[in-house]
């Protein structure tokens, strides 16, 4: 699981960059090895921990389940997932879901593909045509804070739609009161990544480069041939200072469909 965007309020100020590859040029990235550990370790700790008495504690596994339940209720589905580290998504939906998922293909950086344990019902690719190669129909993608650490979040969005995925869910994405794009980077201690706690944690922080846009830019990305069936306001709003502008930020999501 990413982490997002830093909830602190106005006291935060983040810098900002002329391009998404100047700010990558300044970043840890998500290839950053002590965070691809922690990641790890903290899925494997998290699998293990889960059991049929797991409560649904937050609000958004209950927006997940929602949407796996939604789409196609009456079989199973192929999922392809962007962004979705070492599967923790998976993981509670085979719990919660269970014989919901027929494939869950996720496409991660090259390092965080070879730290996912795959199995039967999943797998992790550095590419989004290696994972879709592994799926039997394209029913759902999902975009789990992953959009906003893309180079071009609408390019991105635009690419996945033309893969004809019968539906589209983009989540816990990071956006903003602008109109054009606003290129910077997070900054985040290691050991906030990935779900839950891990004892014993690497003290020490890491940056990703972002890119962030309107979530009216987002949501016109989408072609016409996909209806928004959903959005989702996920987050508190925050105001944050980056180079010399004030920049509301909140966080969203939407579900759309592909129409006939």
């Amino acid at each position: 699981m990413r982490r997002l965007f830093p909830r602190r309020e106005s006291t935060t100020e983040l810098r900002e960059y002329e391009s998404f590859d100047a700010a990558l040029r300044d970043s840890d990235s998500y290839e950053d090895p002590r965070l691809v550990a922690v990641v790890k370790e903290k899925t494997t700790r998290y699998r293990e921990s889960l059991n049929q008495k797991t409560p649904i504690s937050t609000r958004q596994l209950v927006q997940n389940l929602f949407v796996l339940s939604y789409v196609e209720p009456h079989r199973s589905l192929n999922v392809l997932e962007i962004g979705g580290a070492c599967g923790a998504s998976y993981f509670e939906t085979e719990l919660m879901l269970p014989g919901r998922i027929r494939h869950w293909a996720i496409v991660e950086t090259p390092a965080m593909a070879a730290a996912g344990a795959s199995d039967a019902r999943l797998s992790f690719h550095s590419t989004i045509a290696s994972a879709t190669s592994k799926l039997e129909s394209r029913d759902l993608a999902i975009a789990q804070g992953a959009l906003q650490y893309a180079g071009d979040p609408l390019k991105t969005l635009a690419d996945l739609c033309t893969l004809g995925l019968s539906y589209i869910y983009v989540t816990r994405t990071a956006v903003a009161d602008t109109e054009v794009p606003i290129f910077t980077k997070q900054v985040t201690e290691i050991a906030a990544h990935g779900p839950g706690r891990l004892p014993n944690a690497p003290e020490g922080s890491s940056s990703q480069p972002m890119t962030l846009v309107s979530f009216e830019a987002l949501t016109r990305a989408l072609p016409s041939n996909y209806e928004l069936l959903f959005k989702f306001e996920e987050g508190e709003e925050r105001t944050v200072l980056v180079g010399a502008r004030h920049i509301t930020i909140r966080d969203v999501g939407f579900l759309a469909r592909l129409g006939n």
